[in-house]
């Protein structure tokens, strides 16, 4: 889809005109602009401008376009992220279905908790994604897309992009197709199945991206498990025993910023199929185990997203991958497995796989000398349970690095909640046998998760853990998502490193 944001030419005429309009207490077309204000005069449904309602009118020849669409906000044109993201979806899906593909589309918004450059991100990038689907093992008509949106043009001088400059804009058109690119790759990632995305096929993957920028400052190393057993990475070999596939281990390094400046590592939880192990899950909806890889996927998306915007940092993504199946050489409850960093650890539940392999990757983690390090994971059901589906869960031990993260989240409605990582917790991962156990109980899953890796955190850095588990994918159509993963966590550290930069950069002055 090309996005371009300027006034139209006089003799241009697209096939839609989409515009929105909020149900107050004024005039209901006084918000629109003008040309669509006069289309519609007289030709407005009662209850045009209410939330959800929305209507379709031809329009005259000296129109700038066919087809006039118009939507209804609710009460007011200043409308939740969540709300302006389930409008595009819902237009590009009617669009699409109408045999639409040259579009104006007028954006009147302001966004809740965000400010205009803030919001201006968020629309391109959710606009680019509008229309995305997955249609890869479709055939037949089942595959084919009767249309798709090839061209959309935006309004100037309207809404968020009032006061901005047509150079400006085409940067952040740029900018945010980037990030919404790196968001396709890792939903598509995502809901590949398993078969066909084995710890080698994601390995793969990292390795084409990185080779197809053939940047100096992008690169990518793969540990196959010759190269684990040399590092003694213990709990990622116990979780791969019962996979007849071989793990994987992949170091992708963007190195934009000063040279010797410490980096930033994340960490992605890469199990690529989680069937529990011996502890084993049940049948239903063992499917959706596939998206268990979605840490490793963001962390993926984010390093690529950071290389192609030029952002000035350094950055180091290491994914673990395996697969967790049952099989007569799985690892097993009441096994004790020793880690790269020498620490020992009880099993208590095999299905507790992905904070063992997580305790091997924050201590690699160390060896370059991260400033912070982050790492995300679909680690628990027990922070939906806390959260449902609005929000991951935060563990920190700093209040600066959580506040910057939620601040972050909050403002690409990536959203976050801060749980607490307190002493006290600690006595629930205890074990009579070793240092720690995998699991603490029923009550305070989430928690007991993110107690167990704090342990392998590397000392001297800045550490934070966030279980995408609640947000990185849905079962079905959800908040202007499309069914399958999200890409949740991509904009959210985007803007914090971003933040970051920023800070440091008013420091000096």
């Amino acid at each position: 889809m090309k996005v371009e944001i300027r006034e139209r030419g006089k003799k241009e005429r697209r096939h839609a005109y989409v515009v929105f309009a909020a149900k107050d207490d004024s005039n209901v077309l006084s918000g629109l602009p003008e040309d669509a204000q006069a289309a519609l005069m007289g030709a407005v449904p009662a209850s045009f401008g209410s939330d959800g309602t929305s209507f379709t009118t031809p329009l005259p020849s000296d129109s700038p376009a066919l087809r006039l669409y118009a939507f209804g906000t609710g009460k007011s044109l200043t409308i939740t992220p969540r709300k302006a993201r389930t409008l595009l979806r819902s237009v590009a899906k009617l669009l699409e279905k109408n045999g639409e593909t040259t579009v104006l589309l007028d954006l009147p918004f302001s966004l809740e908790r965000m400010n205009p450059a803030e919001g201006r991100e968020f629309l391109l990038r959710h606009l680019f994604l509008s229309n995305y689907s997955f249609t890869r093992y479709k055939t037949g008509e089942a595959k084919e897309k009767k249309t798709e949106l090839t061209s959309v043009r935006l309004s100037a001088l309207r809404g968020l992009w009032t006061g901005v400059s047509e150079k400006d804009a085409e940067r952040e058109v740029r900018d945010a197709e980037i990030v919404a690119a790196a968001s396709a790759l890792v939903r598509d990632l995502g809901n590949t199945p398993s078969n066909d995305l084995l710890p080698r096929h994601f390995a793969g993957h990292a390795a084409a991206e990185v080779k197809k920028r053939a940047r100096k400052n992008l690169t990518v190393t793969v540990l196959d498990k010759q190269a684990i057993e040399k590092e003694k990475m213990g709990g990622l070999l116990a979780v791969n025993r019962g996979a007849t596939e071989e793990p994987r281990f992949v170091v992708i390094q963007y190195m934009g910023g000063r040279k010797g400046q410490k980096p930033v590592a994340l960490v992605g939880k890469g199990v690529t199929f989680d069937s529990g192990g011996i502890s084993i899950k049940p049948a239903e909806k063992m499917g959706e185990m596939k998206w268990d890889m979605m840490g490793a996927a963001t962390v993926l998306g984010i390093v690529l997203a950071a290389s192609d915007l030029g952002l000035p940092v350094n950055l180091v993504g290491l994914t673990p991958l395996t697969e967790n199946m049952p099989s007569g050489s799985a690892y097993k409850p009441g096994d004790i497995v020793t880690f790269r960093s020498g620490k020992t650890a009880e099993i208590d539940n095999t299905d507790a796989e992905g904070r063992v392999i997580l305790a091997d990757a924050l201590d690699y983690a160390k060896t370059f000398n991260p400033e912070v390090v982050l790492d995300y994971a679909t680690l628990t059901g027990a922070a939906v349970v806390a959260l449902g589906f609005e929000a991951g869960a935060l563990f920190s031990e700093s209040d600066e690095l959580a506040a910057g993260i939620v601040s972050a989240g909050e403002r690409t409605d990536d959203r976050i909640w801060r749980l607490p990582l307190w002493d006290e917790y600690k006595e629930n991962i205890k074990s009579d046998w070793a240092d720690v156990k995998n699991t603490g109980g029923r009550w305070g899953g989430a928690i007991n998760g993110a107690m167990f890796l704090k342990e392998f955190a590397p000392e001297g850095a800045l550490w934070a853990h966030l279980d995408i588990a609640p947000t990185a994918n849905y079962d079905r159509e959800y908040a202007g998502y499309a069914t399958g993963a999200t890409g949740y966590g991509i904009a959210l550290t985007l803007r914090w490193l971003r933040d970051r930069l920023a800070l440091a950069g008013s420091s000096k002055n």
